[in-house]
């Protein structure tokens, strides 16, 4: 179904198998929560972006604040982007 609208995967994300194959390990660790990564960005950063964006809810900003103009540079001093592109 997605290939109509992607005709070929990103490079950043994950194949069907890898995703199965992950959550599938996950499952069997007993893990209630799982967090797909993907070949771009590191667990640490998704992390920082899972609780951030849990900040919004508690704080009462915009979702998805960390790209909203008011909140971009309050985001990238939490996330400490110093540290490059991952």
């Amino acid at each position: 179904m997605i290939a109509s609208y992607m005709p070929e995967k990103p490079a950043a994300a994950w194949s069907i198998e890898q995703t199965v194959d992950y959550f599938l390990e996950r499952m069997a660790a007993r893990d209630f929560y799982v967090l797909c990564p993907d070949n771009e960005v590191a667990p640490e950063r998704d992390g920082h972006r899972l609780e951030w964006s849990t900040q919004d809810v508690i704080l009462d900003r915009p979702a998805l604040s960390r790209w909203h103009p008011d909140f971009q540079a309050e985001f990238g001093e939490f996330e400490n982007l110093t540290e490059g592109p991952n």
